[in-house]
């Protein structure tokens, strides 16, 4: 199966969003399978125009990323690809979904969120928590990156708590070359939160 993703350039960004790329697949993904869960997400590198979406296995050829979700033991691969041609349209952003945000240069931190209770509002919140704790590490942080999820199952149907509280958890960072690649542990308090899950983000720590 292939389909066109109906995403956009949201705001005053240079990027698709992730969370758009995978909001827009675990749509196409819940109309047959209502119960799956999205388990690991990863991106390579960024696109300003849009993206077609493959499902099934390939050999990663051409790939911005690919997402692989879990439906009762059937295994979905969702790739990526970009499209040739003009740029994605530009799209309204959106206000911020978190708020009371707490972190140190360490990269843990913590902060409330209040959202609609889907799958794309919840990433969203958990990326927008994330990229703003890794701001708090220096005055020298800059092109903060969502890279990829890993022991996830994050339902593509609406089955969020709408208010609560993330908690990030640093586990290990490294540097190759002048970037930064974290991995992370995301914790959700609220009502019939998903379990715990790891990201990663990339950013450049300059100095």
């Amino acid at each position: 199966m292939e389909r066109i993703l109906d995403v956009g350039l949201r705001g005053t960004r240079n990027y698709v969003q992730g969370s758009q790329i995978l909001a827009r697949t675990a749509e196409i993904v819940a109309a047959d399978h209502p119960h799956a869960l999205l388990t690991s997400a990863k991106f390579t590198r960024i696109t300003l125009k849009g993206v077609r979406l493959v499902v099934g296995d390939g050999d990663g050829a051409d790939e911005i990323g690919r997402a692989t979700f879990d439906d009762g033991g059937t295994r979905i691969v969702a790739r990526f690809l970009e499209i040739d041609g003009p740029d994605a349209p530009r799209i309204d952003d959106v206000p911020p979904s978190t708020s009371g945000l707490e972190a140190d240069a360490a990269g843990a931190g913590s902060a409330g969120f209040a959202i609609a209770g889907g799958f794309e509002s919840y990433l969203a919140a958990v990326i927008e928590c994330v990229k703003a704790i890794h701001a708090q590490r220096g005055e020298q942080v800059s092109d903060i990156w969502f890279t990829a999820l890993a022991q996830a199952r994050l339902p593509v149907a609406p089955a969020y708590p709408t208010t609560g509280v993330l908690t990030v958890t640093p586990k290990l960072a490294r540097m190759v070359g002048e970037r930064l690649q974290t991995l992370s542990l995301v914790d959700t308090e609220g009502k019939d939160a998903p379990p715990r899950f790891q990201i990663l983000f990339s950013c450049v720590v300059a100095g």
